[in-house]
């Protein structure tokens, strides 16, 4: 145990930045600073966290990325610090650059020049903590919970349509760009369809390239307007670099007395043609 022998007294020096930057790296973390009357200004570490660069940075700001879910405590935390609060401390859901949602731990207290400094961390236990159920690609409910929250509804009566939606040509975009290029557009395209939906409306991955949704309460004629917003809310995004992606969507209205699996036949019924013909919503 010689290693005991040697002095273990610390020095304070000021240490340079590119070994502050190590430091960063090491911990998984990234700073930033909140200028009075300004922008947030986020180092690149922050960036690295969701594996970008400045130079592979997109058109979706920091906010723009939290998980629907998180959105609204995120937003009011920030809020509250522009209008005074001295300090921040979150724990939320960000969209990572390959796709999948990463949970990050964010902290800030104001300065003696009332500016904010901030550091951004990544939480390794994100997947671990992820809520049962939940697709970790996209953050929605998974098929099963779906089904389940469907039967539930049915037990329950009163009106409702399903919609199921499908990226068209997905095996050709799969090809041209990539697995996680594929990935990061499905996770884009559900935290779209997301905004555009009531909060409490059932949204879920259904398997690789679909996805399924309830509108309860809502009649069919209003549904189709509901999709053909969506349809077309997909077809302006830029979910891919130079290449449009679109979606073929199948709509069905619940019947009374109808069973979980007639109605899911029949929405596969509408969802199959809608897929033939492409970008089209059929119902």
């Amino acid at each position: 145990m010689d290693v005991l022998k040697a002095p273990l007294a610390d020095t304070v020096t000021e240490l340079d930045c590119s070994l502050m930057a190590d430091v960063m790296a090491i911990m998984d973390a990234g700073a930033w600073r909140w200028p009075q009357h300004q922008a947030i200004q986020r180092d690149p570490s922050c960036l690295a966290l969701l594996g970008l660069t400045p130079e592979t940075l997109d058109e979706m700001s920091w906010l723009a990325r939290v998980h629907p879910d998180d959105m609204g405590r995120v937003a009011e935390a920030f809020a509250a610090c522009l209008h005074g609060h001295d300090s921040l401390r979150l724990d939320y859901r960000i969209l990572h650059h390959d796709g999948h949602y990463i949970r990050l731990d964010e902290r800030a207290s104001r300065m003696a020049n009332g500016d904010l400094l901030g550091m951004v961390r990544r939480c390794r236990h994100a997947q671990a903590a992820e809520p049962q159920g939940t697709d970790p690609l996209t953050g929605l409910e998974s098929r099963r919970d779906f089904e389940q929250r469907l039967g539930e509804r049915l037990s329950q009566g009163g009106a409702f349509c399903l919609l199921q939606l499908t990226v068209d040509h997905r095996a050709k975009i799969l090809q041209l760009f990539g697995e996680a290029d594929c990935d990061a557009m499905l996770a884009k395209l559900a935290r779209i369809v997301r905004h555009e939906l009531r909060k409490d409306d059932p949204f879920a991955r259904w398997d690789d390239d679909t996805f399924i949704l309830m509108l309860p309460g809502i009649e069919r004629l209003d549904a189709l307007e509901i999709a053909e917003r969506l349809r077309l809310e997909i077809a302006d995004a830029s979910l891919l670099p130079e290449r449009p992606v679109t979606i073929s969507i199948g709509l069905v209205q619940h019947q009374p007395g109808e069973q979980i699996d007639h109605l899911l036949a029949r929405l596969a019924s509408c969802h199959g043609q809608a897929r033939q013909e492409h970008n089209q919503v059929v119902g």
